[in-house]
């Protein structure tokens, strides 16, 4: 079983007993819940990666639930780690690899964390989740939630992709948009709300959370066991960064892995406090104005639960934090989508724009094992793709016409 060694404050020590306790009463600092995986070894290791299970459950032993008959999942997990030959080219880096996430339940990694948090809601008690968000973790809450036999609501700022939020309302989640923004106006009444109404916490503030550790072990399972070089994530709030590293050093624990990849927290430059703090030195992340972006998903200013965590992690790992202009990120969309058929939303191919960036800058050598998180689906987000009014306007229905218009697409 997934037994909880322990729960307590990552940044005074201070340990609580209660599982409803979210943050420190010291200190305010989300809490960290460890499991006891010492028992485990590179044998249960690779008896899991054999499983029938594909889900992220066959790593059940690494989650923080208690009782499988807890577990709420909708087959997230194992998601396609492609070789992407053509872009590797074209980039220069001939093994680089895509982790398509955009094939979750709900279209995002959101899948990955909301699986576990809310088989932890069910194992608590609790009848309604709730989370803010600018759409994909309000899809993927609502959905998770409906699965679980619990309601939902969903606080979105106002500006949010309709597509995203009907996809939660179509869950059954109660959607409630915001004018203001999302780290502030949002973020206070959404705070309130939970305290008011006693609802669960879906947000990054909720410390079991840790579906992302199975991003490290995928990838060691989908490498034949070994870890790649780099991975670059696209990063808002900053659990998958830190997630990731701590499932990378629970393996090199057992002894599954001997080496560790370096990280890239890969940011939109309207909206990268991270990349900022790592490029000043600086052990905390300060928040930013988060300006306007095509890269929605990822447009937080202020990742005040776990974003000194993700730079932790990537200085731990020797990794860098990127941040990306939009053109660069509208670019690599394009990339994915023409040079290895993946449809990534914007948030979703800012790892790759990172990667693009940190090879020409030499960061990233040749011969690197690089793998770039696909985040999202790009129908999330279909309106970032611009087609223009002639391409939709219909021909005659002759060979002239035919031709007239294939010239013209290929002016």
């Amino acid at each position: 079983m997934g037994a909880i060694a322990g729960i307590r404050c990552p940044k005074c020590g201070q340990g609580v007993t209660s599982r409803t306790d979210f943050r420190c009463a010291k200190c305010h600092c989300v809490l960290e819940v460890s499991v006891n995986i010492g028992h485990l070894t590179r044998a249960d290791f690779d008896a899991m990666r054999k499983c029938r299970d594909r889900t992220i459950w066959r790593w059940f032993e690494f989650f923080p639930v208690t009782d499988r008959s807890s577990i709420v999942s909708l087959g997230e997990g194992d998601t396609p780690l492609i070789h992407a030959r053509r872009l590797g080219t074209l980039l220069d880096i001939p093994n680089l690899y895509l982790k398509n996430d955009a094939l979750l339940p709900t279209g995002s990694l959101k899948d990955r964390s909301n699986s576990v948090a809310i088989s932890v809601a069910k194992e608590l008690g609790f009848s309604t989740a709730a989370v803010i968000s600018t759409g994909n973790a309000a899809a993927s809450v609502a959905a998770y939630a409906a699965a679980a036999g619990m309601k939902s609501v969903v606080m979105v700022p106002a500006g949010t992709a309709s597509s995203k939020i009907i996809q939660a309302r179509a869950h059954g989640a109660t959607v409630i948009v915001v004018q203001g923004s999302f780290d502030h106006e949002v973020a206070q009444l959404y705070r309130t709300a939970i305290d008011e109404f006693g609802w669960y916490d879906c947000l990054s503030s909720n410390p079991y959370r840790v579906g992302k550790k199975s991003y490290a072990y995928e990838f060691i399972d989908q490498l034949g066991g070994e870890a790649p070089d780099w991975v670059v994530h696209p990063t808002a709030g900053g659990a998958g960064i830190h997630f990731m590293w701590q499932g990378f050093k629970e393996l090199a624990f057992l002894g599954c892995t001997h080496r560790l990849p370096k990280l890239v927290a890969a940011q939109s430059a309207m909206a990268a406090p991270i990349a900022v703090a790592f490029e000043k030195g600086s052990a905390e992340v300060a928040p930013v104005i988060a300006r306007e972006t095509i890269a929605e998903s990822i447009q937080v200013g202020n990742p005040a639960a776990l974003g000194w965590r993700a730079l932790s992690a990537v200085r731990e790992s020797n990794g860098i934090a990127s941040a990306c202009t939009d053109a660069e990120i509208l670019e690599a969309q394009s990339f994915a989508a023409k040079l290895a058929g993946i449809f990534a939303e914007p948030a979703a191919a800012v790892s790759l724009a990172a990667a693009k960036k940190l090879r020409a800058a030499g960061l990233i050598n040749r011969q690197d094992v690089v793998v770039c998180n696909v985040t999202g689906h790009g129908l999330k987000q279909p309106e970032a793709v611009r087609v223009s009014e002639d391409e939709l306007r219909p021909i005659s229905p002759n060979l002239i016409a035919l031709q007239d218009r294939l010239r013209r697409r290929e002016t």
